[in-house]
């Protein structure tokens, strides 16, 4: 079982590590978007500091909340593009076909899927949460570790839920759009104060739409830390990835049976 494990990692840093070059090959280009992507959430901040010059609080939360939530959801989403970004292209996988490359692969398909993109902007997203929380907390490597694991846990969730969406392919055919409407939801649901929610609402968020897991659930762990808060992070994204992996293959049953028998090359 170790030694499967360790062949599993390698893949996926064979993987990741093709992908990167990939991006870095025209740097300007690379650059450019990293930059870009910083500025752009630098600009989402910029409202929040206009509106908390003007009050103390919203609800309970203050500008360091908000500065801590925005860390906390582009850092998750950074790990879901830059790691699993094959997730965010499944359903066209699915409904042209493409899925054939993955299962002629002796690789788990669910992952091949998962790590065969990388989006290059998301390393802006990266250092963007990264300088945030670093700015809005009393940084120290055990902080900063936890920090990683916590936007580690939130890109698992954003992950599933993706797999989760873009699996009702399967079923519904060609649902892309409807996949991308559910994680555009998602992330924005994440970037709101949890305290302007009503409780019914709220319900939702920790469930349907798992938000609270990806923003609401990090800032309360970062601004107090609980081992109940941190296991039921932890608990939630590994079972809501155990449920995505469920419900994809067995969707890719109804896909085996289809008719769809050309193999496509990974573009």
């Amino acid at each position: 079982m170790f030694t499967a494990a360790k062949r599993t990692v390698k893949f996926v840093f064979q993987y990741f590590s093709a992908n990167l070059q990939s991006a870095m090959e025209y740097r300007g280009a690379f650059l450019s978007q990293v930059i870009f992507m910083f500025i752009n959430n630098l600009m989402l901040l910029f409202f929040w500091w206009v509106l908390f010059t003007r009050i103390e609080s919203l609800n309970g939360w203050s500008f360091q909340h908000i500065l801590l939530l925005y860390a906390a959801a582009s850092g998750a989403y950074a790990c879901q593009a830059l790691l699993f970004g094959g997730s965010f292209h499944i359903s066209r996988a699915i409904a042209e076909g493409r899925l054939d490359f993955y299962l002629a692969m002796p690789k788990p398909v669910l992952l091949h899927v998962l790590i065969s993109r990388s989006s290059a902007f998301a390393w802006g997203d990266l250092a963007f949460a990264l300088t945030i929380f670093l700015l809005a907390s009393s940084p120290s490597l055990g902080r900063t570790l936890g920090f990683i694991v916590l936007i580690f846990a939130g890109g698992v969730v954003m992950t599933s839920f993706a797999v989760l969406a873009h699996s009702l392919s399967f079923w519904l055919g060609h649902s892309a759009q409807l996949a991308n409407q559910l994680m555009e939801a998602l992330l924005s649901f994440s970037l709101y104060p949890e305290s302007i929610f009503s409780a019914t609402t709220r319900l939702v968020l920790y469930t349907v739409i798992p938000a609270g897991f990806v923003s609401y659930l990090p800032v309360r762990i970062l601004q107090e830390f609980t081992l109940a808060h941190e296991s039921l992070l932890l608990v939630f994204a590994l079972g809501l990835s155990i449920l995505a992996r469920f419900v994809f293959y067995r969707g890719l049953k109804r896909y085996e049976s289809g008719n769809l028998v050309v193999i496509n090359v990974v573009d």
